[in-house]
This record gives structure tokens, C-alpha cells and sequence, in this order.
């Protein structure tokens, strides 16, 4: 299965989705954004959900090739939409990063080639990457920044529950977002996020939200975007 998922990347057999991140503050209105997702696009045009394929590519070293791969196809995707329409207004897009790919040090030089003065530039392409992850491996992540942070690249820090630990990881890699639940969170708990994440110059994004009322609920407690099937279904990109 290793095999044919490494093929897979050469073959075009894996499938681009995305769905889009909502601005709720509109003091400085913001452009279209959006996370990134990929899919196993098998023989018979079934499309397999992440947790059967990402468990084999991380088993076998896979996932940085996977990563690299994302970017390209991004790259692609921006390039053919601004040949059809010059004036389009390309969006934020982030994509999430494996521990594997945070940890490789190959991985910024990459970038370099699809961010330095191509479709992806000026703020386009952006990293999500778990609170847990950069603080493991917060040597690695800081020298990946140096090198993309330079060329309009943005970071977002998912699974931000509001801990020291976690608000030490904003000091330290000063990320343009934080992501954290609308469903997992007590109000107080966001409430505070989003202040505190204001006053350090982080903005905040919401997870999983689901309904009208939530959505108020969150714009009224100053969260800065949200996400969620309320607002946007997972869609081909």
C-alpha cells in the first residue's frame, strides 16, 4: 500500500479540497481565505477520508512528498485560475504541515521556487501547524519561518485550547491566526483567547461552527473568523 500511495504522487491520483475561513470583524476587511485538504483519489473514484492513508505515508516517510505536493498543486491551481482571469483576487490558502515536514529541512528551500515572485506570493500560501507540534518541535518550526515567513508566508497555530503552554507558542513563533473549537470551549474560555490573542497581534479562528446562533455568538465575543459546515461544506477546489 506504501507503494501505491508513493505512485499515487507521480500519477495525479490524489485530490485537492478546500473550504472557506469567514471573516467576522470587519474593521479591516480581509480577502477571500481557505484550509486546504487532500484526498485518495482510488481506482474506482472512491474518495478514502485522510485517516486511511496518512497513518501508511507517516509509517514510510511519505508525508513530506505529500506536503511538497500540495504546494505544487496550489501553485497550478492559482496559475491556470489567473489565466482565465487576470484581475481574480487569489485567496489566503493554508495548508497543514506533518511533523515530518516541519522537521525537514529541505522543505523551506522548496517553497522558495512556488512563493518568490509566482502565483503564490504576497500572503497566498500559508502553514497550519498543531500547538502541539511547534512547541515539540519548536527549533525545527522556527528555522522553517525564517526562511518562508520573509517571502509572505503565514502560520497558523490549530488546536489552541488557551494554556500557558499554548500562549508561550504565540510569543515565540508571533503566528499571523490561532485556530481554536467553537464546540469544544466554554465561551469565557474563547472570550479570553480572543482578547488576549488581540493584544499580542494573533488573530483568531473559529472551528466546527454549526449554527446561526453560534456564529453571533462568536462574532460578539470579537473572534475574527470562523469556519464550519454552517458556513462552507468541504468542496473540490
Amino acid at each position: 500500500m506504501a507503494d501505491r500511495l508513493a505512485a499515487a504522487l507521480d500519477r495525479e491520483e490524489f485530490v485537492l479540497y478546500s473550504q472557506s475561513i469567514v471573516q467576522l470583524q470587519l474593521e479591516e476587511p480581509a480577502g477571500p481565505f481557505q484550509e486546504v485538504f487532500i484526498r485518495f483519489k482510488e481506482e474506482d473514484v472512491k474518495l478514502l477520508p485522510p485517516g486511511d492513508f496518512f497513518p501508511i505515508l507517516k509509517e514510510h516517510n511519505l508525508l513530506p512528498d505529500l506536503d511538497r505536493w500540495v504546494v505544487d498543486r496550489l501553485s497550478v491551481w492559482v496559475s491556470a485560475a489567473l489565466r482565465i482571469k487576470p484581475d481574480w483576487t487569489v485567496p489566503v490558502s493554508n495548508i497543514n504541515l506533518s511533523d515530518a515536514t516541519v522537521a525537514d529541512r529541505a522543505f523551506g528551500e522548496y517553497v522558495h521556487r512556488y512563493v518568490d515572485g509566482s502565483s503564490l506570493s504576497d500572503g497566498a500560501l500559508g502553514f497550519e501547524v498543531d500547538c502541539d507540534t511547534a512547541i515539540r518541535l519548536a527549533s525545527p518550526l522556527e528555522n522553517l519561518l525564517k526562511e518562508v515567513v520573509p517571502f509572505g508566508c503565514r502560520l497558523t497555530l490549530a488546536d489552541f485550547d488557551g494554556s500557558d503552554t499554548a500562549f508561550s507558542a504565540v510569543e515565540k513563533f508571533a503566528p499571523e491566526f490561532v485556530k481554536i473549537s467553537a464546540i469544544g470551549l466554554a465561551s469565557p474560555t474563547i472570550s479570553d483567547i480572543s482578547q488576549r490573542c488581540r493584544n499580542m497581534g494573533t488573530q483568531t479562528i473559529a472551528q466546527y461552527v454549526e449554527s446561526a446562533e453560534s456564529l453571533d455568538q462568536l462574532r460578539d465575543m470579537k473572534v475574527d473568523f470562523a469556519q464550519g459546515l454552517h458556513l462552507s461544506p468541504v468542496q473540490p477546489l
